[in-house]
């Protein structure tokens, strides 16, 4: 996100910004996007729009409680996964604001035709890995979709973005929903799963702050009575360490967890919680993770299961204290962490006899998350056929490998039988020490590569911005802001004659 932002204030200041058609981003470059768009002309004020970012980042605060009563609505949606949490949660703690505001509303930034038209990246969850035609998803102020491949463009479909997320039957519109917001498809395109590891435990860290809270707040007499709140959310804290025990091979630490959830069921040994547990308990050292996981989610639903049973009628006061709208977030949050949930979506192709790909057709829901998963640049949606591009700057931000973008590209390209430009095998011996831009010329199409940590803005300071910036850093002090603008921005000026020079020579070709 930074670094995107520093590298669009260089491309205006050399005038190069003005020459773009398409804005293309994954991950967090579009939460870079996004607050754009916001603004009509923001071309022509991109640079106090980064500073107003900067300064976001650096003083903003945010309000638990305001995170509290986003995601406690989220959750009564049926649709609800991981990625509302990530969104009203987790994204909000990071970016200090809730943005409301819908995709539409970004059509008012285009009607001039002063902005580069964006395109948001997001890749359905049990296909992406494949590389599959149907995989990738894009999202514009106009249409969400699945884009045709290769020769073949008629593969896919679209949506009016407005009906995003709202249940469709063979392309008729069969219940509308709440349009989702700027915040919600933030956490969407921005769910950052490179390391299924480190966000389980943020999200887990997150998820105990909001059931402190919300034990806290439901610390009446009346809700005391109520096993099912107290109870339960204890116990499904105490299930969620024991699958960070799982994830982490942690066997000695899952001892301690097992002793609390005893401790705690210690009143209700007739319930079938107590003997699942020691069961459960018995075979833990000698499972495998994959074992352990599953029977976290057993756990999770005899706990749950016998909570039913045991919960006392709610009350007027019971009800007027929302423990209801608790009990329900608590439960899906959990269920949610247990079976990895994320993106879930009504899908808009669902039964429609346009399409040609089954998986896309058949299913009722699909699983949306992060493209950086799958090619960590929005390559497959700017070579959409249609667009018929010709040069793309590639502004590459990954972390590790910075040509495994250009890499997952070409792999994409071939099994989708799209024209790319061939890769030279001699980029191999670059990978720890980078050139600041490379030129791969094709058939119709040139890519230009730029990493963000190159020998031209980095001299022999590679190593040390790479361990800097890493993935998982998701807080950044005012120094670090300014030297990753830094650094995009000298990357954008090294490279800025190799672009004026790439784009005369595409236009006398073209032409």
């Amino acid at each position: 996100m930074i670094a995107f932002y520093g590298t669009l204030v260089e491309l205006k200041k050399c005038n190069l910004l003005d020459c773009v058609t398409y804005l293309g981003g994954v991950s967090g470059s579009t939460w870079c996007m996004s607050n754009l768009y916001r603004h009509e002309n923001w071309t022509e004020k991109v640079e106090f729009l980064e500073q107003n970012q900067r300064e976001k980042l650096i003083y903003g605060s945010w309000d638990i409680s305001k995170a509290e009563d986003a995601v406690l609505e989220a959750a009564r949606d049926e649709d609800y996964s991981l990625t509302d949490f990530w969104a009203y949660v987790v994204v909000y703690s990071m970016l200090t604001e809730i943005d409301q505001s819908t995709l539409s509303d970004q059509q008012r930034s285009l009607e001039t035709g002063k902005n580069p038209y964006p395109i948001y990246a997001a890749v359905d969850k049990r296909r992406y890995s494949g590389q599959l035609p149907g995989s990738w998803f894009e999202f514009s102020p106009h249409e969400v979709g699945a884009p045709g491949v290769g020769g073949a463009p008629t593969i896919g479909g679209y949506v009016d973005v407005e009906h995003f997320g709202s249940a469709f039957r063979n392309g008729q519109l069969i219940e509308e929903k709440k349009k989702k917001t700027i915040c919600y498809l933030q956490g969407l395109w921005g769910s950052a799963l490179a390391s299924e590891k480190e966000i389980l435990k943020t999200i887990i860290d997150f998820f105990r702050n909001l059931l402190k809270l919300g034990k806290e707040k439901h610390s009446s007499s009346a809700v005391e009575k109520h096993w099912s709140f107290h109870l339960l959310s204890e116990l499904y804290e105490y299930v969620l360490e024991l699958r960070l025990c799982a994830s982490a091979s942690l066997t000695s630490s899952a001892i301690t967890f097992f002793d609390a959830i005893e401790n705690t069921l210690k009143n209700h040994r007739s319930t079938k919680s107590y003997k699942t547990v020691r069961e459960i308990r018995q075979v833990w050292s000698t499972a495998d993770a994959k074992t352990q996981v599953k029977a976290c989610l057993r756990l999770w639903e005899v706990f749950s299961n016998d909570s039913q049973k045991m919960k006392v009628t709610q009350t007027p006061s019971f009800d007027f204290l929302g423990v209801g709208d608790w009990f329900i977030f608590i439960c899906k949050t959990t269920y949610c962490i247990l079976t990895w949930t994320w993106g879930s979506t009504r899908n808009f192709l669902c039964l429609c006899e346009g399409i040609k790909i089954p998986e896309l057709k058949r299913e009722d829901v699909v699983s949306l998350i992060d493209a950086g998963l799958a090619i960590n640049t929005a390559y497959p949606l700017i070579l959409h056929p249609g667009r018929n591009v010709k040069l793309i700057l590639s502004f590459d931000f990954s972390s590790g490998d910075p040509f495994e973008t250009l890499k997952r590209a070409v792999e994409y390209c071939k099994i989708n039988g799209i024209k790319f430009p061939m890769i030279d095998d001699a980029i191999a011996q670059d990978v720890d020490k980078p050139s600041d831009c490379y030129v791969f010329r094709g058939d119709g199409l040139t890519v230009m590569h730029f990493p963000l940590l190159n020998k031209g803005n980095c001299q022999d300071k590679i190593a040390e911005y790479r361990k800097m910036f890493q993935t998982f850093k998701l807080s950044y002090t005012g120094e670090e802001i300014d030297t990753l603008l830094s650094l995009a921005k000298k990357n954008v000026t090294n490279v800025q004659k190799k672009i004026v020079d790439e784009i005369k020579r595409t236009v006398g070709s073209s032409s």
